[in-house]
């Protein structure tokens, strides 16, 4: 486990030049695979798509979706895992069933899946690399500036543990929203090299509409384009052509291009996996980038925590402490500049605003004390219908009381 930017492919392809073993190393997209094999610099056979792979080669890399059907032809000592988070789909876990004698490695930034839940269930041990704020402190990732907006999602359905696309289409696609996109861009990163993350390909064509109609130089990226247009997409936005890479669900992992300056999520999201790649496109280091931008327009922030958080990583079939929903307790949001940092911190370190502590409200009542009784009954029959935990939060940011009383009243509604 290593964060994005760690060194996971340096290592992983050393230890395959290192090792005397035949290995098989496996990721699930095309542009994984090549920028693995560029990395190798020794001879090995590609297991992709359209190409006759040379077997007898001690290293194979391939994607997982052609070795599956090849697996007559293989045969290896030892598996690794690219974005080993992966590693439960079925696709994966037939290669590996497939191979019981060999060793399996896997990398990632971020282990669990889509539920919150650990990997323990694929792996035995978990070798945890240096922390996202340790490589920031060396200098071998940025630090990260966040500019989110808090949307409320509990109306948008959930389908196979995320929010359902076509919903968050529906309530992201109107003028509003569309409007604080662009005035966002323009206030926080105008210009800057920028990777823009969105809902599904109708979504990411309206965002380059948009932004195109204003002068911007934007190009789309998403699976539905052959391979030499999304090259070329790529490729734009490495060479400065281009200010805008519009991307759906393809460079949220693997994706290395330092130069990227700001990342915009336009993607709620309940996957603390998704999350973390996604804004850990931009935490590479560069010449003259001092903080990567996240403008944060779908207010994962508040529900995961800021980018360069460290987490409680944890091998284990449980949901990890890493993954929990809602850090909203964890985060706050300066009213002066709107950048989100740490309750810990006494200031904005954007812009030196002093942390407003809100104050307390506190109810006077005159007189004797079957006034209290009378405010006691009062309270009470206001909480009566409150549900969910959003209800309590409600209440306690009324009477000025702490979260963590929000908290226990609704679990205690809970048993």
């Amino acid at each position: 486990m290593l964060p994005t930017g760690g060194g996971k492919t340096a290592i992983f392809t050393e230890i395959a030049r290192m090792s005397n073993k035949r290995i098989l190393i496996l990721a699930h997209r095309k542009e994984l695979v090549q920028q693995i094999s560029d990395r190798l610099n020794v001879e090995h056979g590609l297991v992709v798509s359209g190409k006759d792979a040379d077997y007898s080669q001690r290293i194979l890399v391939g994607t997982v979706q052609t070795v599956v059907n090849r697996l007559s032809k293989i045969v290896v000592d030892f598996i690794i895992v690219d974005e080993a988070h992966h590693a439960v789909a079925g696709s994966w876990q037939k290669i590996i069933n497939a191979l019981p004698k060999a060793n399996v490695l896997g990398v990632t930034a971020t282990p669990c899946r889509l539920d919150g839940k650990g990997l323990k269930n694929v792996f035995d041990y978990m070798v945890e690399g240096t922390t996202i704020s340790e490589l920031i402190d060396l200098n071998y990732l940025t630090d990260a500036v966040v500019y989110a907006s808090k949307r409320d999602f509990k109306k948008i359905k959930t389908i196979a543990g995320d929010y359902d696309k076509k919903q968050l289409f529906d309530a992201f696609n109107t003028a509003k929203i569309t409007g604080e996109i662009v005035g966002n861009y323009r206030k926080y990163a105008d210009y800057k090299q920028t990777i823009v993350f969105c809902i599904s390909i109708d979504h990411a064509k309206v965002i380059y509409h948009l932004f195109k109609v204003l002068g911007y130089k934007a190009a789309i990226l998403h699976s539905k384009l052959d391979k030499k247009e999304r090259d070329l997409a790529v490729e734009q936005f490495r060479n400065k052509e281009i200010q805008l890479l519009i991307s759906v669900d393809i460079i949220s992992e693997g994706f290395d291009v330092p130069s990227c300056e700001c990342v915009m999520l336009l993607r709620p999201t309940k996957s603390l996996a998704l999350y973390m790649q996604q804004v850990g496109r931009g935490l590479r280091t560069y010449e003259g980038k001092k903080k990567a931008i996240i403008l944060d327009m779908a207010g994962n922030c508040f529900r995961f925590g800021l980018p360069t958080d460290d987490r409680a990583w944890e091998l284990t079939e449980d949901k990890l402490k890493a993954a929990q929903i809602n850090k909203e307790e964890t985060v706050i949001q300066c009213k002066n500049c709107f950048a989100v940092y740490l309750t810990s911190k006494k200031e904005c370190p954007e812009c030196g605003q002093e942390k407003q502590e809100k104050p307390r409200k506190i109810n006077h009542v005159e007189g004797e004390l079957t006034e209290i009784h009378k405010l006691q009954k009062k309270y009470r029959q206001e909480e009566y219908g409150y549900k969910t935990l959003e209800d309590w939060k409600e209440i306690a940011r009324q009477r000025g009381y702490k979260m963590g009383w929000a908290w226990h009243r609704w679990k205690a509604r809970q048993t």
